[in-house]
């Protein structure tokens, strides 16, 4: 007898494999049009197969020869499953919603006609002092609320606002409808009107001399109240050659991206670039950011990163492309041999340089672009093969269940489409699609990891609006970080046992910030793949 059917909750692109995933035993399977109860396709399911990840044995349904358009549900003996759709273009309201997701992050008022019953007054506006010199305070209103705390963090701005620029500048096609945001109609993609709410507060970040400050956050924990009744005192932290290498690369690539729309806006953004990296040059040696030891960790948050060597990259790639300089080439020759340049993530962001040098239209040296195709093909190669083994078609290992893991499935998908559209191999983008699926549905919990979308989803994520704001239903469109093995907050350590499988420590409540936080650059790189999807 089917115990669970797990399917994508969002729907299936009507050209594109069809598969969901069930445990228990059945001989049979039916895909049952919604209205009507008619069976359009019958089939039988694959064998069981363990899945080591999660502890199921667990049989794939393949419906991939159903290419008729509708609502549908899975059925299986008694068993069925909740209804989704077949489309040319299943993705759309995902896409927009995750877009969406970032605006009602944003450190500002949120009105009523945007925001609807989620809007807020006016928050965390007053000047803030700067952590070494606390008689000097400095404005860093704006930006986004980074995750379900309301710090507001350089790398993170930056990261999430890279997925945004090379979803906008890879696939602008996907990019011309309204998202419902204040700056909707003023002939701007809207895509790049949410961005250029976090450029403007990275503006903020940067010092006279290039420097850049690396976040404004408290030093102790923000009760869970709504942004505009949180006076926790804030700091700005100091400067840091990670923010200043991340703010460089970003600031390279947006004054390139807004060049078309604001000339005034795109040349402040490469002035802002090249003083950042005139800052590095003059502060040649690399020390990792690293809290004040009079910091709570849990309240200021971060990553600690002691390679800024796929920082660098990124930025000399963006410069290379915005000026054409050889300076900036010869030190991308020099880095691409020693550097791991495939992650999209904080602390792994090579791999925007190299969306940068391989799509880009400078001169290319055929000694990097091969080293980069190289890393990029041994990486795509190595996630299909874990795809490939799961018994959930999920890129993981074991060991891959940490957090943030929803946030690298994410990142994984993106170097996946990437190496598809460098190498046209189909099997990338399928594993990019089931990657996807994993995030919506396709997965040993069941959930749609998405808030207010599909019809399991996440109800009590980690993030403060949605549980202070008196709503019973989260702030919608927010992907959270999903399950992690390493029980990395009190309440996944008193509640999900030891022994649990690893695909399976996740629980849907606000307290468990290590498995059920939504965070900005998680938002960002499912945009990014929603968008490459949608209208396939």
């Amino acid at each position: 007898m089917v115990k669970k059917i797990m399917f994508n909750q969002i729907g299936y692109i009507d050209t594109m494999p069809k598969t969901a995933y069930f445990t228990g035993s059945a001989d049979s399977f039916q895909i049952v049009r919604a209205k009507g109860g008619k069976t359009v396709f019958s089939g039988i399911p694959g064998d069981p197969v363990y899945d080591a990840a999660s502890g199921d044995s667990v049989s794939m349904i393949d419906f991939s020869g159903l290419e008729e358009c509708g609502d549908f549900y899975i059925k299986t003996g008694i068993k069925h499953s909740h209804v989704f759709t077949i489309s040319p273009a299943p993705y759309h309201k995902l896409k927009l919603s995750l877009l969406k997701g970032l605006y009602f992050n944003r450190c500002s008022a949120l009105d009523r006609r945007y925001a609807g019953e989620y809007s807020h007054d006016e928050c965390h506006s007053s000047l803030v002092p700067l952590f070494e010199n606390r008689s000097v305070k400095i404005d860093v209103s704006g930006g986004w609320h980074d995750s379900g705390g309301y710090g507001k963090y350089t790398v993170c701005t930056c990261v999430a606002s890279g997925h945004l620029l090379y979803a906008y500048s890879l696939f602008p096609d996907r990019f011309s409808d309204s998202s419902d945001i204040p700056e909707s109609g003023n002939g701007v993609p809207d895509i790049l009107n949410e961005c250029r709410v976090g450029l403007e507060w990275l503006l903020k970040m940067q010092t006279r001399d290039g420097g850049v400050y690396h976040k404004v956050a408290p030093m102790t924990a923000t009760p869970i109240i709504m942004p505009e009744n949180d006076h926790t005192e804030r700091y700005v932290f100091p400067r840091s050659h990670q923010a200043a290498t991340c703010f460089c690369a970003v600031m390279s690539l947006a004054s390139r991206v807004y060049a078309e729309f604001d000339g005034e806006f795109s040349a402040k953004l490469h002035e802002a670039s090249i003083n950042a990296w005139i800052w590095l040059m003059n502060n040649p040696d690399y020390r990792p950011f690293v809290n004040p030891p009079t910091t709570i960790i849990s309240a200021a948050g971060d990553f600690f990163d002691n390679n800024n060597d796929d920082d660098m990259f990124w930025a000399v790639c963006e410069l290379y492309q915005t000026t054409g300089d050889e300076t900036f080439h010869n030190i991308i020759k020099e880095l691409c041999a020693k550097t791991k340049i495939t992650g999209f993530l904080n602390r792994d962001n090579g791999g925007f340089g190299v969306l940068s040098y391989i799509f880009g239209n400078r001169p290319k040296d055929d000694f990097v672009e091969q080293t980069m195709r190289s890393q990029f093909r041994v990486r795509a190669d190595n996630l299909y093969a874990l795809g490939k083994q799961s018994g959930y078609g999920t890129a993981k290992s074991e060991d891959d269940y940490i957090r943030g893991s929803n946030m690298y499935s994410m990142t994984d998908s993106m170097l996946l489409i990437a190496a598809y559209k460098i190498f046209g191999c189909g099997y990338y983008l399928d594993m990019a699609y089931e990657q996807l699926g994993y995030v919506l549905g396709k997965n040993p919990m069941g959930f749609c990891f998405v808030t207010g979308m599909g019809s399991d989803s996440v109800k009590r994520p980690h993030h403060r609006p949605s549980e202070a704001d008196d709503i019973d239903e989260p702030v919608p469109g927010l992907l959270v970080c999903g399950p992690n093995k390493r029980s990395q907050d009190k309440f996944t350590q008193w509640n999900i046992p030891s022994e649990e499988a690893p695909a399976k420590c996740y629980y849907d409540i606000v307290y468990s910030f290590s498995t059920n936080e939504a965070t900005i650059y998680c938002n960002s790189a499912a945009v990014f793949v929603a968008a490459f999807f949608d209208s396939r």
